[in-house]
């Protein structure tokens, strides 16, 4: 037969103390070992005995005695209630709360933004960010930021993470290739953004730099912690 849980002793606690309050009593003394005796004589529930004691501490109330060891549990616990006021009253050990505090919309935005593996959408809103904040005036499109500034245009290739099979950087740098033409190979930038990786970072320095050079093509990587960096 299973013994008696944590709101049985919380009752009979609770039904002392009120008992003592009605007497005009400023004071109970409980023992654990008394409490448990009274309550569950034929079973080993004294750590149950114990935690409702605590609970029932409010601000103001005495441990006369603690139990021996580390646990806090034992028949050695006496505590002194006092039950002159029964309200208006903190208790002395709050519940914790249990697992992290809910994230505002704008921390879960923050967070995504500082994720290894951004989507597109992510991706191009801090690269639109960082270009900003050196100048640049952006019209940002699905998988596409044109930059404006100093008579200057610079139009990257954004590609985050996504569903199916990872785009080789060639694959996208050739994509660049169809737009450039001579009327504006000296007016434009092409680049191409990816989230950081050695892959990218390997296969872009296999691509010959006097190529790169005479293209003017760059690759943009971010990080996890949301740096960029323009590799030329």
């Amino acid at each position: 037969m299973k013994g008696p849980g944590i709101n049985d002793y919380l009752r009979i606690l609770q039904q002392k103390k009120q008992e003592a309050h009605d007497r005009g009593e400023k004071w109970i003394e409980i023992s654990s070992k008394e409490l448990h005796q009274e309550v569950s004589p034929e079973h080993a529930t004294m750590p149950t005995c114990c935690q409702a004691i605590y609970k029932l501490l409010y601000q103001g109330d005495e441990i006369l005695q603690r139990p021996k060891g580390q646990t806090g549990f034992g028949s050695h616990l006496r505590v002194r209630y006092y039950v002159d006021n029964l309200t208006d009253r903190e208790v002395m050990f709050p519940p914790k709360k249990r697992g992290r505090p809910a994230k505002s919309e704008e921390q879960k935005r923050r967070d995504r933004m500082m994720k290894s593996s951004r989507n597109t959408e992510d991706l191009r809103r801090i690269l639109a960010a960082w270009l900003n904040e050196r100048g640049w005036q952006t019209t940002e499109f699905p998988n596409k930021i044109q930059a404006e500034k100093d008579g200057i245009t610079w139009i990257i290739e954004v590609q985050g993470t996504h569903r199916g099979r990872r785009q080789p950087l060639p694959v996208k740098i050739n994509s660049i290739l169809k737009e450039i033409s001579e009327d504006t190979a000296s007016s434009v930038r092409y680049s191409v953004a990816f989230n950081d990786s050695s892959v990218y970072r390997k296969q872009w320095s296999e691509i010959p730099k006097v190529l790169k050079n005479k293209l003017n093509v760059s690759v943009i990587l971010a990080d996890k912690s949301g740096n960029i960096q323009e590799v030329k």
